[in-house]
């Protein structure tokens, strides 16, 4: 199954800022797989053989 996570106010204005490929590795971590990041924005599109949506939650 794919999935998208948006992470709101990421690299907006030098604030917040997050490496994508430190992101990307942190995603590949948890064990998702095909793992991509949208340029500096915080998207990311992942996936997860799991059916189980329970395992993703809200932070």
């Amino acid at each position: 199954m794919t999935y998208i996570s948006l992470l709101r106010g990421i690299n907006v204005s030098g604030q917040k800022k997050i490496n994508m490929n430190d992101l990307k590795n942190l995603y590949e971590s948890l064990g998702f797989q095909n793992v991509k990041t949208y340029i500096q924005s915080g998207h990311v599109m992942f996936s997860t053989p799991s059916k189980n949506k329970s395992n993703l939650k809200l932070l």
